[in-house]
């Protein structure tokens, strides 16, 4: 119940806090100085990678009649490529407002909506549960841990744990994307392998890990 409290007081003072503050604290975040470079990731991790077009064509290689669940869906563009192409028996979204999500993904039978932090939603499932976790969250390194950490033993042994943003960025208006920095340290110190690179015109890549077996 602890945590329950905490992670709704957290929720109802994002919400409070005015766009002009937030706005002030993105900013504020770009004087911290950057984290250090991203480890060099072993090529063992990395030979048996498939590079695919887009993201669209990662739901392609996860199992038909799975479970899945999407950190961060904002307008839901992604969840109905899920919806579509993955075919999952089950779609949780975790998002701290679906106020802006496509109605026609919150009405579908498939989808629960988790109206909470992603790192309140993950404790409470069962380890294994998924055949695929894709991360779209905060952005910044130290959230994307936060996210691994809750997310790692929720993957099921050879299910996928996916990201998207997979880059390193540190420039006014864009605040800081620790996306690789975070990806890259859990590879090299947990050992999973890059199963899939995913192309995008912006060079913003997604990239999928998958849980080595049991």
């Amino acid at each position: 119940m602890t945590g329950s409290r905490t992670y709704r007081a957290e929720l109802a003072l994002r919400r409070a806090i005015p766009e002009p503050v937030k706005a002030v604290v993105r900013v504020l975040r770009l004087l911290k100085p950057p984290p250090p470079g991203a480890p060099e990731i072993p090529q063992e991790l990395l030979s048996g990678c498939v590079m695919l077009a887009n993201r669209a064509a990662l739901l392609d290689h996860v199992p038909k009649g799975g479970v899945i669940c999407e950190l961060g869906t904002q307008r839901g563009a992604f969840a109905r490529e899920i919806l579509a192409r993955a075919e999952p028996a089950e779609l949780h979204l975790v998002d701290v407002s679906f106020a802006a999500c496509d109605p026609s993904v919150m009405a579908d039978p498939r989808v629960s909506a988790h109206e909470m932090l992603t790192t309140a939603f993950l404790p409470g499932c069962a380890d294994a549960r998924f055949d695929m976790i894709y991360v779209d969250a905060d952005h910044t390194h130290a959230a994307v841990k936060a996210d691994i950490a809750a997310a790692k033993q929720k993957v099921k042994p050879g299910g996928l744990l996916a990201f998207n943003d997979f880059a390193r960025i540190v420039r006014p208006g864009l605040g800081q994307f620790g996306v690789h920095q975070a990806v890259c340290e859990f590879m090299v110190e947990e050992g999973w392998p890059m199963a899939f690179f995913c192309m995008n015109g912006e060079a913003l890549y997604d990239v999928a890990l998958r849980r080595p077996p049991a």
